[in-house]
């Protein structure tokens, strides 16, 4: 077997000389990583794996799957009854993009606490932010494809807000739509989004993230106006090499995460509702757990307003390195006031989300029961 692999190395090394290339390859497996590198930096990794668990489920989903209104809803029953572990890869795909959601946010408060996104690596702060964009349009392409009644009038929800906007509105929420209204076209723009140009987008900016982190390194705690450490200072402030010790670190991590995985799609399988019906408007329709806070925010502000905010944020967060925060300082300890202000701005999209989640509930809280209004008030209600 050696002499084999010894022969097919020799052979393609003879016609593409790939020796310069393994020897980078492995020179930076040995780059040292800094020491205050912990398992928070192991998230990407996680992310990474999850990414891979979507794409493989979401071709075997894509085998059985027909789009259309007549067929989409039919399709995930035959998936979830007729298809040997269909039911299992169908919740695997639905749990993997909560988590996925999830980790990249933690991801980028990592990235943010420890200053990661300031020169040099604005670029790669950017591309992260695309990436978390695209993962977010994901989750809205893909909510439509079952074509269930939560499906239908949550995606009903979501499109009539952009129509709020004075002139480019209609004309977005009917290009969104492919009409008027909710039906078969928009099922057909949603599913080509999200099967063909979402992952087309999200691989190649995938791709380009995971190259600048290699290319670039791991950022140091040390001043943005202060030379980034040698490998060997590196080492003599007890970095470790980034080959082997982060890379268990990270597998740990992946295998963990693909655990939790795997038991929430076991423990708690993806739900299907009763077929779309655009004559019977169900109760208490709300989007998915991770745009709670923008649905909530229209509830305090005018429409026009609201619906603004979310893209806006996503500018900020591209802005960030660039405009917003150019202090040369990187430590966590040395940034309170930064830190400070990114902590009240997560607490308040925490707060909308729980909100969000408890409006228009009655929920039984130390044996008295609330009904929380449209804005998520609680009232106590009376025997």
């Amino acid at each position: 077997m050696k002499k084999i692999a010894g022969l097919l190395w020799a052979w393609f090394d003879e016609r593409l000389n790939l020796a310069p290339l393994v020897a980078g390859l492995e020179a930076n497996l040995r780059k040292p990583v800094p020491a205050h590198v912990n398992w928070l930096f192991t998230l990407g990794s996680a992310i990474a794996a999850l990414i891979g668990v979507q794409i493989f489920t979401g071709i075997l989903l894509l085998i059985y799957y027909r789009p259309g209104v007549d067929t989409a809803y039919q399709s995930i029953v035959r998936i979830m009854d007729e298809v040997p572990l269909g039911g299992f890869m169908r919740s695997l795909h639905v749990w993997g993009a909560d988590l996925i959601v999830i980790f990249l946010i933690l991801h980028m408060v990592r990235v943010f606490v420890y200053a990661g996104y300031k020169k040099p690596r604005e670029l790669t702060w950017i591309i992260g932010v695309l990436l978390f964009a695209v993962i977010l349009i994901f989750g809205f392409t893909g909510y439509l494809l079952p074509w269930d009644q939560l499906a239908y009038w949550g995606t009903v929800v979501a499109t009539e807000a952009p129509a709020s906007i004075p002139v480019v509105g209609p004309i977005t929420r009917e290009f969104m739509l492919g009409g008027s209204e909710v039906g078969d076209p928009t099922l057909g723009r949603f599913f080509a989004l999200h099967v063909v140009v979402l992952p087309l987008v999200l691989l190649k900016l995938m791709a380009l993230h995971l190259f600048l982190i290699r290319y670039q390194g791991i950022s140091s705690l040390r001043r943005t106006d202060e030379p980034d450490p040698t490998p060997n200072e590196i080492r003599a402030e007890g970095g470790e090499p980034f080959f082997p010790h982060h890379v268990l670190r990270d597998l740990t991590t992946t295998y963990l995460v693909l655990g939790l995985l795997v038991s929430l799609a076991i423990l708690y399988p993806a739900h299907l509702g009763d077929p779309a019906d655009p004559l019977t408007t169900p109760l208490g329709i709300k989007p998915e757990w991770y745009f709670l806070p923008a649905y909530q925010l229209l509830k305090y502000v005018s429409e026009v307003v609201g619906v603004q905010i979310p893209p806006l944020f996503i500018g900020v967060l591209v802005l960030l390195p660039l405009l917003l925060d150019r202090s040369p300082e990187r430590h966590p300890k040395r940034r309170l006031r930064a830190i400070g202000v990114g902590a009240v701005v997560l607490g308040l999209i925490v707060l909308l989300g729980l909100l969000g989640h408890v409006s228009e509930t009655r929920q039984t809280i130390f044996g008295t029961t609330y009904h929380f209004d449209i804005q998520g008030i609680p009232h106590e209600e009376v025997p």
